[in-house]
């Protein structure tokens, strides 16, 4: 997402609470300063908050004149990502990490018995490299555990199995301290070493169940021969281990250069992420948007169009270009077209997905804090020929019944007015002709009653109903609405096996319309269908409620509710009141109201 100086304190709130890195330009276009952030939000927030302390910092924000952001799956990744970005851009603002790697690797040597060591130099010998490791601690700590569990070699020697037959090595100091097992003099064999070798590596990429079972039964066996310090220095490598991140979408040892793309589609938009990586780093990313009205055999060509631009103005050049799905439109010479479905692409696919959809979500946000009625009208037309209406559905209603095992029922009507509840407009209903817990029955009645008066007084009759249930609710409705003689639209809501609205009908007879669940034609059915549920529930629990505190003391005209708290304070219970003489309930109340409580109690019913 990309903000211009005017722009961001109004849209501040719009801003994820999510990882990531967020960059300031000036009025060039170049990167001045690059950032990383545990929360985007806050930390961005920060800067135009409060007057900053800092000189460089009130230097920063006079000279951008755009920022923009970048979102990561976690922290580890903004860091990566700002290391990137920061040695590509070369900003003016950040003083560190413009020169060279300060964050390193742990490399597993491409030799006979591989040695593994941490460098912040990668050198393309085949050797396999893990990392960078932005906490410098972890790589070390990885390195120290390797020497204690596998005891790896850490000397120069080219070994060779020729050279270790004929007796050409002799062991070390290592040997004798119990940090080397001895390879160079046959003391342990290439196949145990390498066997060590593929266990260490499966540590690197992330799969350390196995190691910390293991750990955790030294630790164990420590403590039980009363070792403390031994067990103590274990558990310190757990703790460690068990915070360590393994491998990063940042960086890749397996993708070369390469451009990955993935784009969306608004209703009057095209929204194309792209994110270039140079040797596996990401070193550049951003969205960019298309403003036009696009139609759906047009996105793919337009997509195609972007693709040429980018790779045609890259600063590298790019041999792969990792995609969502093989393309359609044609093919573009020179680069392979890569479509992955796991693995280190995928990943880095799925973040180019994650901020063009974050993007698209941001802008929707923006627009309605903009022009509320414009997206909103933008969600009704979209309702409307989803669903064939023959007009703007502008006035919505819904119905909803409550009950529990026929007791109190009752049954809510709410009304939405241009996508939001016209809460002056909401109706409540206690059922009055049926008998048990008949929800088919009780919506009829309501139906009836609600649309009769409507008719009745000439008042507005709604765009279309909307019911909280499948066909039997909807067919309910529309029996209703002809006896009243009056025609509206009816569509249902109906659910899955988890109680979860998962389809929409209409028609007659009803059929399943193709309304995306994460469409926000969808957020608006399912916050109406949520608005009447909660509405109806709230009548229901005051109507139990008022008849469960409900006591013979209120159906005694001219007893207060003082009056009432008096007698109970005095006599302890509704039985002993009863039970009263009426001198004594004449002693509480007095003369008048006394006598009144008394023949309440003691005249008989006729």
């Amino acid at each position: 997402m990309i903000l211009s100086k005017k722009e961001i304190r109004d849209n501040l709130s719009l801003i994820p609470e999510q990882p990531g890195c967020y960059i300031y330009r000036d009025e060039e276009d170049k990167v001045i300063y690059v950032g990383k952030a545990k929360n985007l939000k806050k930390r961005i927030s920060s800067y135009f908050n409060r007057e900053p302390d800092s000189r460089k910092t009130r230097a920063l924000l006079r000279a951008f004149t755009k920022l923009e952001y970048m979102v990561v799956s976690t922290e580890h990744d903004a860091l990566l990502l700002e290391n990137n970005l920061i040695k590509q851009h070369q900003p003016h603002y950040n003083i560190l990490l413009k020169q060279g790697n300060m964050y390193p690797y742990i490399c597993v040597k491409n030799e006979p018995f591989p040695r593994v060591f941490v460098t912040h130099k990668m050198v393309r010998d085949g050797s396999l490299y893990y990392g960078p490791y932005p906490n410098r601690g972890m790589a070390w700590t990885l390195i120290r555990l390797f020497r204690q569990i596998f005891k790896f070699r850490s000397c120069s020697l080219k070994l060779t199995t020729e050279g270790i037959d004929a007796g050409k090595y002799r062991v070390c100091l290592k040997y004798h301290i119990d940090r080397c097992l001895g390879p160079c003099v046959g003391y342990q064999s290439e196949e145990e070493y390498n066997k060590n070798i593929e266990q260490a590596k499966q540590i690197l990429e992330g799969r350390i169940n196995s190691v910390t079972r293991t750990l955790r039964e030294q630790m164990l066996t420590a403590s039980e021969n009363l070792d403390f310090e031994g067990a103590l220095e274990i558990q310190k490598t757990l703790e460690d281990l068990e915070s360590y991140q393994g491998k990063s979408t940042i960086i890749s040892n397996v993708i070369g250069d390469a451009l990955v793309a993935s784009y969306r589609v608004d209703t009057d938009a095209l929204y194309v992420n792209y994110l270039l990586l140079r040797e596996g780093n990401i070193i550049a990313g951003r969205t960019l948007e298309y403003k036009k009205q696009i139609e759906d055999e047009e996105k793919e060509e337009l997509f195609a169009t972007v693709l040429q631009e980018l790779l045609d103005s890259s600063p590298i050049e790019v041999r792969e270009l990792i995609v969502e799905e093989v393309p359609n439109f044609g093919e573009f010479p020179g680069v392979k077209i890569t479509t992955p479905q796991r693995g280190d692409r995928r990943k880095v696919l799925a973040l180019s997905i994650k901020n063009v959809e974050q993007y698209k979500k941001d802008k929707i946000k923006q627009q309605e804090k903009l022009n509320p009625e414009q997206r909103n009208t933008q969600i009704l037309k979209n309702l409307m020929q989803a669903a064939g209406l023959p007009k703007l559905p502008y006035h919505v209603e819904s119905f909803d019944n409550s009950n529990i095992s026929g007791s109190d029922p009752v049954a809510s009507c709410v009304v939405f007015k241009g996508a939001r509840p016209s809460k002056k407009d909401y109706r409540l209903y206690r059922i009055k002709g049926v008998d048990g817990p008949d929800d088919y029955a009780s919506m009829h009645e309501v139906v009836v009653r609600r649309y009769s008066r409507l008719k009745e007084e000439g008042e507005q009759l709604p765009d279309l109903i909307i019911t909280d249930g499948g066909k039997g609710q909807m067919s309910t409705v529309k029996r209703a609405l002809r006896e009243v003689g009056v025609e509206i639209p009816v569509m249902g809501l109906a659910k899955d096996e988890t109680h979860n609205t998962n389809q929409v009908l209409f028609g007659d007879p009803p059929q399943v319309i193709g309304i995306m669940q994460r469409s926000e034609v969808f957020y608006l059915l399912e916050r109406i269908q949520k608005e009447v549920h909660r509405f109806a529930i709230n009548y229901h629990r005051k109507l139990r409620s008022k008849h469960s505190t409900h006591s013979e003391l209120d159906d005694i005209k001219g007893i207060g509710p003082a009056n009432k708290q008096k007698l109970l304070k005095h006599f302890k219970s509704v039985k002993r009141i009863k039970d009263a003489t009426k001198e004594e309930l004449q002693e509480v109340l007095g003369a008048s109201k006394g006598a009144t409580v008394y023949t309440h109690f003691h005249t008989p019913i006729a």
